[in-house]
């Protein structure tokens, strides 16, 4: 009877809250239950009864200002949404649930109150303002598409996407695993708008060189900064290498799968707050989130299939060779029994013995390439209580290059954890380590170890093994020739460069609540990151190396690198009253680099090529050397976030910073305590104008947001040291002394980059269809130039802050699900960018700097880094036409029939003068693209996905080196089949110059003959997946996926692959080096669930 009596009284409490007691209800309480008169259950009916009174008074004065505001909850097919729960933020009401046909009402104290939705699974939450409305029409987001509300964190505010003001683009990660892309930078690629993306090569794990908004800088870093979990990466060109070709990418160090959000950010308005690390753009990734408290287990297995290059280079065989050998010996002004005396193997007859090894006819391409597998498990376990949580990853992968002997073998370990400790102090911890080895080759630069560059040289003629007296095949390898190129499959076989990495990475974060709204937050980190490298160049069936000097070279280096980081700040985020919110973050970045590059070089070891250490070798042409850096940077910041009724908002970033590699006299910066600082800013402000009251009746627009930013930041990779004075030793007989490294300069100062920015951001019908588009300027002052000295200074240049450079585009991202069923959707999705720069200004109007095979000029009014060479207006068919164009070289030797045809441009006078030599060099072309873009699709029918993405790149040159090595018929090598229409004979009309023994002529000098369009559309990626409808065997979940990658590409090229990145630096953009061609990759996966 108790138990009963004590139900009752709870009730009656309930409901006397509520305001809902009805008098017989009241009655009760006053008399007591069923006659009960004792004191206590008197006493609780009295205060049950002056607790109704109370509040029935105040909901009473309340209801007299409440609103009646009603609605409608629709899909984004116009569908009504039952059982949606509809509240007003802050009430004590009970959330109305919608009823058949989406409706709802609910009272409202004030016209600014917000609305908080909380529909099924199959939707999105919602929060809105009512702005003022009494009705409403409301359109949902279905659950896997991007909504206004989907949080994300930015320079540590929880910012909702639609209240962003800066320039934005976050890609969702889910679909990764479909494709082959072993770093994040490689996914990023034709799906992020405004994001240049090429992949270096097609050497596993090679990754990828990134542009956002074009070239900002010509020798200073150019790709954005990676904050990954809040700490920063380091810059990708830090460390160094021997082996030409390679890059070494930070990004190997995060498994791609552990990503949970990827947030990429173009303009100052956020990046500012960085100062000297973003000018180039801002992106931010976040791994393991630790907020599930129940286990889970994740476990992703896939293998794939890469296949050889399918349009191999068509290259002479061996009649064809014979023949062109027998034309450029002809021009080498070397006869009779000279020409017997040093090419004998040229004029065997069937009685000689080495008659066997020049009757072959080699595809020496074959021998280079085969079809690869890779392998790749990926494991995560997720789980906690309360207290503390936890998410745990392991990936492993294992990938043959298609170039034979070339692969990849590593794993990715990530820990990530969360500790409530107090309810006011919470810990978070992090620990990741990445461990890898791989095998690769040399590009198309250094000619005896390039195992493309021999493939294509190699003669026909010859074959790859040797053959014993009797005509046996051996399976020793044949020797370097009189005809000079290296056994390519010696490279193959006994070449070897390994890289073995080893980065760990540790952070620790502490969060307090020191009150309401203002939060204390700490963030430590420490990596530890050691690249080891090891070549050895053999000396069996290889050119000699180093002029002749060596005949095997062994090749070691160390490079490491330990840093210190620290974020410290408190973050404040106040509510005034139902219209403002202001958020603000106050801070300090402290970063600390130590860095060691250590190498050693040995040279003639046994002739064998057994003996491969750099102990081995003659002691006379040993070679050791190295560097120790350091760097510090220290920055203040502040970034301060303003809204008002949801549709007004402010954005801005101010740093002030330190930064050790500037000089102690640099230029534009504000001197504290004798120390240099700079100042960087950044503001925005946006509109969003859906809200306004004159697009009430316009429920179907679900978002028109105008934005416009503007700031300044920099960038201060200038160098370490070139701002310092330093020494380095040298070794003369017995003695060592120091000299001056470089002719340094202690005003060098950070280049500054001042960006706008325009855009709009629209959504209509719960975002089913949206779109983005921005408008960007940005100019680069004080650029990094490295002037030409004069030869008597002993040095060849000076870092300068001597220049400036304008980038401008825009950007278009637009989505659209064209078809939204229950059981079927179809999606659409497009991103295309376009940006040109300009040099503004540069020191002597002019600087030129020399590549291998070409020439870069940087000159005022045209691109950064443009191509300089000669106009090729093809090839002189007669002598008299030669004679009548009366041009010489810059060597006064006449051009004759069968020569190229150079522009004769100007001359010391600024007239054409008759001599083809630098004055007659002009611009011919840029690496920098008119548009880049990607193309997606996908169709989902119940559990089955097929999906299409397509990546483009348009108005493009491209300087072929390849060819250039390929086609030059100045030497004994093979060439391709394009010579067979090389200029023969008198009067023939051809655009393929004659072959010429060493060239002295010029023929083959850079020159737009070189210079090839870029553009290319690739079928990058096409996938089928299916979700298993139930549990599958012991799994909670299942999903089977198979897709094709790199399928087709369609492209004018002459190369293998129109796409490639020899290095990170911007000089080398645009130049084909002959790496490793993409593959055409299969892979098929399981993903399942624990």
């Amino acid at each position: 009877m108790i138990f009963i009596e004590r139900r009752m009284e709870k009730t009656f409490i309930i409901k006397a809250m509520a305001g809902r007691l009805s008098k017989e209800e009241v009655g009760t309480i006053a008399q007591g239950n069923d006659g009960d008169h004792s004191l206590i259950s008197r006493m609780t009916g009295m205060v049950i009864l002056l607790l109704f009174l109370i509040l029935s008074g105040i909901l009473d004065s309340q209801a007299q200002d409440t609103l009646l505001v009603k609605g409608v909850i629709l899909s984004g097919t116009n569908e009504p949404v039952p059982n949606v729960s509809v509240g007003i933020e802050g009430s004590y009401d009970i959330p109305f649930l919608t009823n058949e046909k989406g409706e709802f009402q609910v009272n409202a104290t004030s016209p600014d109150d917000w609305l908080i939705l909380a529909p099924s699974s199959l939707y999105k939450n919602k929060r809105l303002q009512l702005n003022h409305r009494r009705f409403l029409k409301i359109y949902l987001t279905d659950n896997d598409l991007a909504s206004l509300d989907d949080e994300h964190t930015i320079l540590a505010q929880k910012k909702l996407r639609k209240n962003i003001v800066s320039s934005f683009f976050d890609l969702p990660m889910g679909d990764i695993s479909e494709t082959t892309a072993m770093t994040v930078d490689q996914y990023f690629q034709g799906r992020v708008p405004g994001l240049f993306v090429s992949n270096r090569s097609g050497d596993p794990a090679s990754g990828a060189v990134t542009l956002l908004r074009g070239v900002r800088s010509l020798n200073a870093n150019n790709q954005p900064l990676f904050v990954v979990d809040g700490v920063m990466l380091p810059p990708h060109s830090l460390f160094e290498s021997n082996l030409d070709g390679f890059s070494y990418n930070p990004l190997l160090g995060i498994n791609p799968f552990d990503i949970s959000q990827t947030t990429i950010i173009r303009d100052p308005s956020i990046t500012a707050a960085y100062g000297s690390k973003a000018s180039n753009g801002l992106i931010i990734i976040e791994t393991l989130d630790p907020s599930a408290t129940r286990t889970s287990i994740e476990i992703n297995i896939r293998s794939g299939y890469s296949l050889t290059p399918p349009n191999m280079i068509p290259q002479m065989n061996s009649g064809q060779h014979k023949t062109l050998i027998n034309e450029v010996l002809f021009t080498s002004g070397i006869y009779g029994e000279h020409m017997t005396d040093k090419y004998p193997n040229l004029f065997l007859t069937p009685e000689d013995d080495r008659y066997v090894d020049y009757q072959h006819n080699t595809d020496w391409q074959k021998l280079i390439f085969e079809n690869s597998f890779f392998r790749n498990i990926d494991v995560k376990v997720m789980g906690g209580d309360e207290i503390a949580r936890y998410g745990l990853s392991l990936d492993y992968i294992n990938s043959d290059g298609i170039i034979k002997t070339t692969n990849y073998d590593g794993f990715n370990l990530r820990f990530v954890s969360l500790l409530n400790i107090f309810t006011w102090l919470k810990m978070n911890a992090t620990v990741s380590l990445n461990n890898y080895t791989s095998n690769l080759k040399e590009s198309g630069k250094v000619k005896e170890t390039s195992p493309i560059l021999t493939s294509l040289g190699k003669s026909p003629l010859l074959g790859p093994y040797q053959y014993d007296l009797e005509g046996k095949r051996l399976t020793t390898l044949t020797e370097v020739d009189e005809l000079g190129v290296s056994n390519p499959l010696a490279i193959i076989n006994n070449f070897n460069g390994t890289h073995r990495n080893y980065n760990f990475v540790l952070s620790l974060g502490l969060h307090a609540d020191l009150a309401r709204n203002l939060k204390l937050n700490s963030l430590f980190g420490l990596t530890y990151n050691v690249l080891k490298e090891q070549l050895y160049l053999p000396n069996r069936g290889m050119e000699h190396y180093y002029n002749n000097e060596a005949i095997n070279v062994s090749k070691m280096s160390n490079n490491n690198l330990n840093a210190f980081y620290n974020n410290t700040y408190l973050n404040y985020d106040k509510n005034f009253g139902k219209n403002h919110k202001l958020t603000s973050t106050t801070g300090i970045n402290i970063l600390n680099n130590v860095f060691e590059y250590d190498w050693a070089l040995a040279k003639n070891a046994h002739a064998n090529d057994e003996y491969r250490t750099i102990s081995d070798g003659e002691n006379n042409l040993r070679e050791i050397g190295g560097s120790n850096r350091i760097w510090n940077w220290i920055s203040l910041y502040e970034h301060l976030s303003f809204s008002y009724k949801d549709k007004y908002l402010i954005s801005g970033s101010l740093s002030l910073d330190g930064s050790s590699n500037i000089g102690k006299n640099a230029s534009n910066t504000l001197k504290i305590g004798q120390n240099p600082f700079g100042l960087f800013y950044g503001a925005g402000m946006a509109w969003r104008v859906s809200s306004e009251p004159f697009l009430h009746g316009t429920a179907w627009l679900e978002e028109l947001k105008l934005r416009i930013t503007y700031g300044r930041s920099g960038n201060d990779d200038i160098g370490e040291s070139s701002a310092r004075k330093y020494y380095r030793s040298v070794k003369f007989r017995e003695t060592v002394g120091l000299y001056p490294a470089i002719v340094s300069n202690d005003e060098l100062t950070y280049e500054f980059v001042n960006q706008s920015n325009l855009g709009i951001d629209a959504s209509i019908l719960g975002n089913r269809i949206r779109t983005s588009i921005d408008l960007f300027r940005s100019m680069t002052d004080n650029l990094l130039i490295y002037s030409p000295l004069k030869p008597y200074m002993g040095y060849e240049f000076r870092p300068e802050n001597g220049g400036k450079i304008r980038n401008q585009g825009w950007e278009i991202n637009t989505f659209y699900r064209i078809i939204d069923n229950r059981a079927f959707k179809w999606d659409f999705q497009a991103s295309l960018a376009s940006s040109s720069n300009e040099i503004v200004s540069i020191n002597g109007e002019k600087l030129v700097t020399d590549v291998e095979g070409a020439q870069i000029v940087n000159q005022i009014g045209y691109a950064a880094n443009s191509f300089y060479g000669y106009l090729f207006d093809g090839v002189y068919s007669t002598e008299e036409q030669a004679r009548e164009a009366g041009l010489v070289n810059d060597k006064l030797i006449p051009f004759r029939a069968g020569d190229a045809i150079f522009r004769d441009i100007s001359g010391p006078d600024n007239s054409p003068d008759g001599v083809i030599n630098d004055y007659d060099k002009t611009i011919i072309g840029s690496s920098a693209p008119d548009f880049h873009g990607g193309l997606m699709t996908s169709l989902t029918y119940k559990r089955w996905t097929l999906s299409a993405f397509a990546q483009f790149v348009y108005g493009n040159e491209l300087f072929n080196y390849v060819r250039y090595k390929n086609e030059r018929m100045s030497s004994l090598v093979n060439q391709s089949t394009y010579v067979l229409n090389r200029w023969q004979y008198e009067g023939q009309e051809t655009d393929v110059p004659r072959a010429l023994w060493a060239d002295p002529i010029g023929n083959s000098a850079f020159s737009t003959r070189w210079i090839e369009y870029g553009s290319y559309l690739r079928i990058k990626n096409l996938a089928l997946k299916y979700k298993v409808p139930e549990k599958f065997l012991a799994f909670k979940n299942a999903e089977f996926y198979i897709s094709a990658n790199n399928l087709f590409v369609f492209s004018k090229y002459l190369g293998y692959d129109p796409e490639f990145g020899y290095s990170y630096s911007q000089v080398d953009q645009g130049i084909d080096y002959g790496l490793t061609p993409q593959a055409r990759q299969f892979v098929i996966g399981l993903k399942v669930g624990l």
